[in-house]
């Protein structure tokens, strides 16, 4: 990507703008499912200099989660009428012409990203507004009107076990596409999904990747939810088990925010969905295999040719962990 394509682009873009300027234009780490890149571009817009800081999201040659950049594009967009802190959508660009793969473009918010869980060295008062904040947000996306939201086509599932029957079965198929070698805890943990499928009562709008280190914190708040990619409607249950789910939990904290048990009272508390603990479980066995899944297709990119960098071969560590948690939950 350079700097005279993306002004290129704008220009197309931006009707009544000239003197385009791109000052910088700089990829970062992170975004192991798309590139990010950030951009600052400049130009005169009616007798008057404008300055946007933007995101360019570009797709990989191989990515550890293969998804429908419009999905992620309409559903960031549906966000920002909630009560959400989202990037505001600009362009979805499906023409390779322009940055020689599909591309989206955003607003660039200010935060800065923990790596995975929120740093340890954070003082308790910002964790403890952070971890409100985390909670609070996903209540409000489980209670937004998906229907008014114009998400229907994200395909509402059946009541009872259609819900968390189509997750397994999506994450089944990708185990059997991806898996360079068998993993026998794996498969036992997937058969244990198909015999403990259970019903929900509550479809809502799914986040699907609802962790610390997919949201941006600045002056001690919340100030974007990230990597919406994955969304979908579904059981609450599936983003709150996510959340709490043993791989991500360091310190007895959960994403390093809250203990278990506080971090689902503390959603149940800020609005969300009545936490059932059943369903919950089964949505952590199945985190659990999800992330090996992710891992493992990671891997597959990486010995492919697909996408050499560095973290989709190192991805490939996290799945004895995760195996290692199933072990000890399912007792295997």
């Amino acid at each position: 990507m350079d700097r005279d394509r993306v002004r290129a682009y704008l220009a197309a873009r931006l009707a009544g703008a000239t003197d385009i300027e791109i000052s910088r234009l700089e990829r970062t780490g992170g975004g192991a499912s798309r590139e990010t890149w950030l951009v600052d571009a400049e130009w005169t817009e009616h007798g008057q200099r404008v300055l946007k800081p933007l995101i360019i999201r570009r797709d990989p040659t191989g990515s550890v989660v293969e998804t429908d950049r419009r999905t992620e594009f309409e559903v960031l967009r549906a966000a920002h009428q909630i009560q959400v802190p989202v990037p505001r959508m600009y362009w979805l660009e499906e023409d390779p012409q322009w940055l020689d793969r599909p591309f989206m473009v955003m607003e660039r918010i200010n935060g800065m990203a923990p790596p995975v869980v929120l740093p340890p060295n954070e003082d308790e008062a910002t964790r403890r507004t952070i971890a409100g904040e985390f909670v609070r947000y996903l209540a409000c996306i489980h209670r937004a009107d998906w229907r008014q939201l114009g998400l229907a086509f994200l395909g509402a599932p059946d009541s009872g076990e259609a819900a968390a029957r189509t997750q397994l079965e999506y994450w089944e198929r990708e185990y059997h596409r991806v898996k360079l070698e068998e993993h026998p805890v794996l498969a036992t943990a997937l058969h244990w999904l198909a015999t403990h499928v259970p019903p929900h009562s509550e479809t809502v709008l799914v986040h699907a990747d609802y962790r610390a280190g997919n949201v941006l914190y600045d002056s001690g708040h919340i100030t974007a939810i990230l990597d919406w990619e994955m969304a979908h409607l579904g059981d609450p249950m599936e983003d709150l088990a996510w959340a709490v789910m043993q791989f991500w939990t360091t310190g007895g904290l959960c994403q390093g925010l809250l203990p278990r048990d506080e971090m689902i009272a503390g959603y149940e508390n800020a609005g969300g969905m009545p936490v059932d603990l059943e369903r919950l479980f089964f949505y952590e066995v199945l985190g659990a295999v999800k992330m090996a899944v992710i891992s493992i297709t990671g891997v597959k990119s990486f010995c492919e040719g697909r996408n050499y960098e560095p973290v989709m071969a190192l991805v490939g560590f996290m799945v004895p962990r995760l195996e290692a948690d199933l072990i000890a939950k399912l007792a295997i």
